[in-house]
């Protein structure tokens, strides 16, 4: 059993919001590629940026549905019976230096079963979805309507023409977040299983990057159709997680 990896992710989890941390490196590395690109590097440092954009994605996803994972079974959102129904776990087991190891640290149930997924793999990813109910969440989530209306959003709306580091920052940050929003969000279930296939497709070139070194040619709206399909899915996610805890919270409150 991997304990020390159990005890080095503790020390990235933060008590933070997993969702806005997960923005927050999005953003931070969007910011970085685009930046690239506007100031005219050729095409070969374009590609090479891209390459590497590809893998953080990746990596922020990964790091964000295996937080939501621990954070759903802690919660009681995800019930470890469904899990057993839906994937077959390899006998755990554990000698008795690392039992002391599991009883010291008080390691919870989610955070072994964490390290027995795998959210670099399309399979573990779905299983996730199929979890929080995406299928069935999915077209009421993005049917909701904002209430924000454009004068409240007005001081929020960077100003393209003024031209400085905080205000291209600010302009990516408002461009990634409008993708969690209503109106862009997918509507239809072609367009959910288009999204999802964008992730699959960018997984496979996260392969290809790292284990076979290979430098893919992927260009500007490549990353951008990337970009939006990782926030949208992790949107997702998370909204259905929301939805299945307020649920879970009020069928507690009923039953007291």
């Amino acid at each position: 059993m991997r304990i020390d990896r159990i005890l080095e992710n503790r020390i990235f989890s933060k008590k933070e919001n997993s969702y806005k941390i997960f923005e927050k490196k999005v953003v931070d590395a969007c910011y970085l590629e685009r930046k690239i690109m506007m100031m005219k590097f050729g095409k070969r440092e374009q590609y090479q940026a891209r390459n590497h954009y590809i893998v953080f994605l990746v990596s922020c996803l990964e790091f964000f549905l295996e937080e939501i994972f621990k954070l759903s079974l802690d919660k009681g959102v995800i019930l470890l019976k469904d899990i057993k129904k839906a994937k077959k776990f390899n006998s755990i087991k554990a000698n008795l230096e690392e039992l002391d190891e599991i009883n010291k640290n008080r390691i919870k149930t989610s955070e072994i079963l964490a390290e027995r997924m795998n959210f670099q793999n399309m399979e573990d990813i779905t299983l996730l979805g199929d979890l929080l109910e995406i299928v069935k969440n999915f077209k009421k989530i993005s049917s909701k309507k904002k209430k924000s209306k454009l004068s409240l959003l007005e001081k929020k709306i960077p100003i393209p023409l003024k031209k400085s580091a905080t205000n291209e920052k600010i302009m990516t940050k408002f461009i990634l977040e409008s993708f969690g929003m209503g109106r862009i969000l997918p509507k239809k279930d072609k367009d959910l299983i288009k999204m999802v296939n964008t992730v699959r497709k960018m997984i496979s070139l996260r392969h290809k990057i790292v284990h076979k070194a290979e430098r893919i040619k992927i260009d500007n709206w490549e990353s951008l159709a990337y970009t939006m399909a990782t926030k949208q899915l992790a949107f997702f996610i998370n909204e259905c997680y929301k939805i299945k805890l307020s649920k879970l919270l009020k069928n507690n409150k009923r039953t007291k």
